[in-house]
């Protein structure tokens, strides 16, 4: 992709993650999709003049990927970039997860002309966006801050520039932080392949939980010091443990660890996570809450400046010079989870936005790639905690089971 542009200046070089993400995604595509439903008045024209609003307002989002002599990749600033908007209207529409599916399912690939894409299904009072985005320039929070961007737009607020994010290497490395001694995830016991990807085999399923629900989820990680993360993330390893194609091995599970956070950074547009992968032999935790903590107690370590210090030190040492071989054994023995969490937490500003309501948030989708991977994306909002299960191979009822077993734990 980004082949063809007239370069106005250049950006920055990329980080160790941004790098990954590109020069893996060929084989293994990385990007995401987070879908969005809206109620209020709008039309299709104010639509396509707030994304190219939003579009001005971040950099990265502008950009495309150059290589110079020494392999080194760097970003391009070029204003030819435009971001591709698919139009369908609403009423034509019978099912809105295969919408969400076709938006995922297509990758980024020669021709394409921005590292962003969207798909509006609109009616004037009613209207789903759905943005995928390359993982080069975006993780699943900024996507977040992207879309309120275009919500705050559409509602006529006037949204100044933002400064170009900073990679994680330019925090950690060239900030001189300390690294702390922690321990490196443990790898898969055995290459884990590639799964065929094809939209007939794409799954993904939508489901809220109820306020109620949510809310006694988060007394009782309260009261058993942890999170709704950890209780999340322990119901879904119970599951998928439980269900019938599981072989009795410990469960990976993979959780993206927000850089933003812990260094105090804005939300602009950048891949700005760490994603370590910890096993867990479910049959040894007789009691919900105490692999709830488990879970929680392995990511500590690096939910901190020094532990994503040594998490991106490793990480970059790694990819100097890694090749593309690399690169996949990368994904099917130091990732290869069973589970990917991508958990966005509470939506961090109000649904109302103007005359407009976010009614429900769905996303992220997003996938490692391998064989028999189950992620689930997590998003609260309105005091209600929504799940979105992407899978080629999925576990039959995979939400369901996770519900059961987490109203099981709270009584």
């Amino acid at each position: 992709m980004n082949e063809g542009f007239h370069v106005d200046h250049r950006l920055r070089n990329l980080g160790a993650t941004e790098r990954y993400a590109w020069l893996i995604d060929p084989v293994s595509p990385k990007h995401f999709t987070l879908a969005a439903e809206v109620t209020g008045s709008t039309t299709i024209d104010r639509w396509g003049e707030a994304l190219k609003a939003v579009q001005g307002r971040h950099p990265i989002i502008n950009a495309f990927v150059n290589t110079n002599n020494n392999g080194h990749q760097y970003f391009s600033y070029s204003s030819s970039v435009n971001i591709p908007l698919r139009i369908v209207f609403l009423d034509r529409i019978n099912d809105i997860d295969h919408e969400i599916k076709r938006e995922f399912s297509a990758p980024f690939g020669v021709g394409d002309t921005s590292f962003i894409k969207v798909a509006l299904l609109y009616s004037k009072e009613h209207s789903i966006i759905i943005v995928t985005s390359h993982h080069s320039i975006a993780d699943g929070l900024s996507l977040l801050h992207f879309m309120r961007d275009l919500l705050d737009t559409m509602a006529g607020k006037p949204l100044p520039p933002l400064e170009l994010q900073p990679t994680i290497d330019d925090l950690c490395i060239r900030g001189g932080v300390p690294v702390a001694d922690i321990d490196s995830p443990p790898a898969a016991e055995e290459l884990r392949p590639y799964t065929e990807r094809s939209l007939a085999k794409l799954v993904i399923h939508r489901k809220r939980l109820s306020p109620e629900l949510t809310s006694r989820l988060r007394e009782h990680a309260r009261r058993e010091e942890t999170t709704v993360h950890g209780a999340l993330s322990a119901a879904f390893a119970i599951a998928l443990f439980k269900s019938k194609r599981w072989s009795e091995r410990a469960v990976r599970i993979c959780t993206p660890v927000d850089v933003r956070k812990i260094f105090s950074l804005d939300y602009g547009l950048s891949f700005s996570v760490v994603f370590p992968t910890y096993s867990y032999d479910v049959k040894n935790y007789s009691y919900f809450w105490d692999l709830a903590r488990a879970i929680i107690d392995d990511l500590k370590p690096v939910r901190t400046r020094e532990g994503v210090s040594a998490s991106i030190h490793a990480f970059h040492d790694f990819m100097e010079g890694a090749s593309l071989n690399e690169l996949m054994e990368f994904d099917k023995k130091n990732c290869a989870p069973d589970i990917l969490i991508s958990n966005l937490g509470v939506v961090p500003f109000s649904a109302d936005i103007g005359e407009l309501t976010l009614e429900s948030l769905w996303g992220p989708s997003i996938l490692i790639g391998t064989e028999r991977e189950q992620a689930v994306g997590v998003v609260t909002l309105n005091d209600t905690i929504h799940l979105t299960h992407t899978s080629y191979q999925p576990v039959a009822d995979f939400l369901i089971s996770a519900e059961e077993i987490l109203s099981e734990s709270v009584k």
